[in-house]
């Protein structure tokens, strides 16, 4: 998964962690230009080289920030994706593993900031929910054009607009 933080998300997903698989990936998600943080997989700290900066924080070393750099949001990410896994979906198919990322990243791309007051006396920054028609409005401008047939064994075909 690629999060920009305070921005989208988008999540595919791949057969390892190797720098073949994770490469392409990365390249149709993230801008050449973008700043990487990630954490200390060797492969990371080999493409990391192909954009204007990258840093990376050491788990192993139980380093998890690092003044500005850190994969929280990614990790916030990988979260909720759990706990959809564990109390909506119950299992993740590899045939359908694509249209679950693609569900909660959804979701994710559709949460307005929200200030709170803490019990203490301090602001907390906390992610809601967009209202459900405007998550409504925003998934039928996108499929304007855009046709869904059945398959000849029964799943779903998206036609593309010309």
């Amino acid at each position: 998964m690629a999060v920009e933080r305070n921005g989208p998300v988008r999540a595919a997903p791949v057969a390892s962690d190797k720098i073949a698989e994770l490469s392409p990936q990365l390249d149709q998600f993230v801008d050449k230009n973008a700043h990487l943080m990630t954490d200390e997989n060797r492969a990371y700290q080999s493409i990391g080289k192909n954009y204007a900066a990258h840093d990376w924080v050491n788990h192993s070393h139980k380093e998890y920030v690092r003044g500005d750099v850190h994969n929280n949001t990614a990790e916030s990410f990988s979260a909720i994706l759990e706990r959809a896994k564990q109390g909506v979906f119950h299992y993740f198919s590899n045939k359908h593993l694509s249209r679950y990322l693609h569900e909660i990243g959804f979701r994710w791309d559709h949460r307005t900031p929200e200030l709170k007051l803490t019990k203490k006396g301090n602001l907390k920054l906390v992610m809601k929910s967009m209202p459900v028609i405007k998550m409504l409005q925003s998934l039928l401008s996108q499929a304007y054009g855009r046709q869904l047939r059945r398959s000849l064994n029964g799943g779903i075909i998206c036609l593309e607009p010309i």
